[in-house]
């Protein structure tokens, strides 16, 4: 993800106080391979807006995890 995509992502979050996100969460224990930016608790109009703006959401065992190709 784009320095710029990451960073329209976060100020899209953070326009909710009722969302709960981490950020380059290891995905197996190792820095090596990270999530950017990993949803633990959200609601429906942080998704729909982020889905608006392109980005990508997956769910993965930790939570969901949002990308941007």
């Amino acid at each position: 993800m784009k320095t710029e995509d990451f960073n329209k992502a976060v100020q899209i979050l953070t326009t909710n106080n009722q969302i709960k996100v981490s950020f380059n969460t290891p995905i197996t224990d190792n820095y090596s391979s990270v999530y950017k930016i990993l949803i633990h608790e959200s609601n429906a109009a942080v998704i729909n807006e982020l889905i608006k703006n392109g980005y990508s959401l997956s769910m993965c065992p930790k939570g969901l995890s949002v990308k941007k190709y």
